[in-house]
């Protein structure tokens, strides 16, 4: 399985189609962020604003990159050739499972880091938000990121096509904001650990807010603590349905044909 995994994140440093989608997301962010106070913010105050914006993508990035190192090589039968050469279907499954998960938290950990970094190196932390707060949120969201790639694993898998899932991580993330927001504005519910997405943006919620003064100016206070309760809630869904999807995927492509 460790070939597998060294041979998968190969694969991912020379995709073409993920450098691709890397440089219009670098793109994208660096145009909203440098309007949005990237270099004029302390650090506390950028990161309670990009936060937000950064949960919204956060999905389609884990999908996409999921869907290309699990779904790819299912498409064109690669694995097939695995699989005869003595590799075992829970080294294939696991295996671009694991690749994933090492690929995406890594992108995921130096836009955090660059979000953190660049203001905070610019212009100080400030006190809009404390760095154990915001440690703390930071720290839920790698369970929740899990989780979604757990689904994505699962469902690249048994669709056995990375068009299909890619499709699935950018049309469903879309839809399921709006239903999460729908939810809470038209019938007053308020979804947190139930889905995934709406657990990332209840946990990275920065929107309850205050004035503030220090150094001599007015500052955003982001009031976010983070409840025992709602962190409990959040890990045990994250790992526990993280799990089903993620063992429940391999039941079911073990017994499948992958010709």
């Amino acid at each position: 399985m460790l070939n597998i995994i060294k041979e998968m994140l190969r694969q991912t440093r020379r995709d073409k189609l993920l450098w691709f989608g890397a440089v219009y997301i670098f793109i994208m962010f660096a145009t909203v962020f440098t309007d949005n106070g990237l270099t004029s913010d302390t650090g506390s105050s950028f990161f309670g604003f990009a936060m937000q914006s950064v949960s919204i993508i956060t999905p389609i990035i884990l999908g996409t990159m999921a869907a290309r190192i699990c779904g790819a090589d299912l498409r064109d039968k690669t694995a097939n050739y695995e699989l005869l050469f003595g590799k075992k279907r829970w080294e294939v499954y696991f295996g671009r499972f694991i690749a994933s998960l090492i690929a995406c938290f890594t992108v995921m950990t130096v836009i955090f880091a660059v979000i953190i970094a660049l203001p905070t190196a610019l212009n100080g932390w400030g006190e809009s938000l404390s760095a154990r707060n915001a440690a703390a949120h930071l720290a839920l969201v790698y369970p929740i990121m899990f989780r979604i790639l757990c689904f994505f694993t699962a469902f690249t898998f048994l669709c056995r096509n990375d068009i299909i899932a890619f499709v699935v991580a950018v049309v469903g993330t879309g839809l399921m904001f709006v239903f999460v927001f729908a939810m809470l504005n038209l019938a007053d519910i308020e979804l947190t650990w139930h889905l995934a997405l709406s657990d990332m943006v209840h946990i990275i919620d920065f929107s309850n807010t205050t004035q503030g003064f220090a150094d001599g100016r007015d500052i955003t206070v982001y009031k976010a603590p983070i409840e025992t309760a709602a962190a409990v809630r959040s890990l045990l869904a994250s790992f526990g349905i993280g799990s089903f999807w993620l063992f429940g995927g391999y039941m079911l492509f073990r017994k499948r044909d992958i010709s």
